[in-house]
């Protein structure tokens, strides 16, 4: 891939140099979300193809929420290959994500490291673009009101992404451990032009919902188990929690259940991080690659679980590292 250069820097310096992104400049690039997700896609389409791939993540296990992983994966097609490396602490400062991560991305050809990309942002974004292709082949498209159980980040990443293939979301609610933080979000749901709501009840919040958007932070659920059951037929969930929000003796009460991967999700039930180790209907690559089912009426209530995957941070960091360099954003480090 081409790297940004600095203005008046040679370019043996520059293709012996590695581009560092701060995440305010990843932020600050200006990408869009549509091609972000698109590029998401791509990545699994790319799988389904075998020109892609990713390997089991790496895990420490420090405590119950408490987690330090590596996540490698390679893009063939665009000769590269990365990790991602981040911790997630249950109980972050006052202020500060849960979740901090970097992504080390390097050239296929000659295994030399390009760059060191900076991962908040795009671990928020990428994750709802990989929602956002979800509901895009499941969630039906005149769906009008969405639901929220937590309202972290991804709640607000989820907010931003979800409209762009559901352009006829406008009513909102929200349900999450603290009152501020279900007003956070209600806010920002009608600053984008949602009526909006807060309730302290699960059950109220999903049962008249057409998407469901569960980001309960491990650790912290202390509520009901959620149940398919209390969904509306024709309902949508996209369980960025690894279903850990919703009863895992019911899932397959579910009509479809779709996945990020089918072998990541039986390693990560094997390790007790996720609910349901399948069988799945679909992971990404079958919907990326032309290969999945399809819904067969519009009261399927529909779920898709998932905890990440290094294919859709590297395909984040690729647009980044693109958009760095027509903007002329990012430090260079010695190589």
């Amino acid at each position: 891939m081409p790297e940004p250069e600095p203005s008046g820097a040679s370019e043996e310096a520059a293709r012996e140099s590695i581009l560092y992104l701060p995440d305010a400049d990843v932020a600050g690039l200006g990408i869009d979300l549509d091609d972000l997700r698109d590029a998401v896609a791509s990545a699994f389409a790319s799988k389904a193809r075998g020109a892609s791939g990713a390997s089991e993540k790496s895990t420490v296990v420090v405590g119950t929420g408490h987690i330090f992983q590596a996540k490698p994966g390679i893009l063939r097609d665009a000769g590269l290959a990365g990790v991602k490396w981040f911790g997630l602490v249950p109980q972050p400062s006052e202020g500060e994500p849960s979740l901090h991560s970097t992504i080390l991305v390097s050239d296929v050809r000659t295994g030399r490291l390009l760059a060191i990309v900076a991962g908040d942002w795009i671990t928020a974004k990428r994750t709802a673009a990989m929602s956002a292709i979800a509901a895009r082949r499941f969630a039906r498209p005149a769906s009008a009101s969405i639901a929220f159980i937590g309202a972290g980040v991804q709640g607000a990443a989820h907010l931003e992404a979800l409209p762009r293939v559901l352009p006829r979301l406008r009513r909102a609610v929200v349900c999450s451990r603290t009152a501020a933080s279900a007003t956070r979000l209600a806010d920002a749901a009608r600053r984008a032009g949602f009526t909006a709501s807060t309730t302290a009840d699960p059950r109220a919040a999903v049962e008249d919902a057409d998407i469901v958007v569960t980001s309960v932070p491990e650790g912290a659920w202390r509520g009901a188990l959620l149940e398919p059951a209390w969904l509306q037929p024709g309902a949508f969930v996209a369980a960025v929690d690894l279903a850990r929000s919703w009863n895992r003796d019911t899932l397959r009460d579910f009509d479809l259940l779709a996945t990020d991967d089918h072998e990541q999700s039986r390693t990560l039930a094997a390790e007790g991080r996720m609910s349901y180790a399948g069988p799945y209907d679909a992971d990404l690559s079958d919907l990326c690659g032309g290969d999945a089912v399809e819904r067969t009426g519009d009261t399927q209530r529909v779920l898709f679980s998932f905890s990440g995957h290094a294919l859709a941070d590297l395909a984040a960091a690729q647009v980044a590292l693109q958009a760095a360099r027509t903007a002329g954003r990012g430090l260079r480090l010695p190589g």
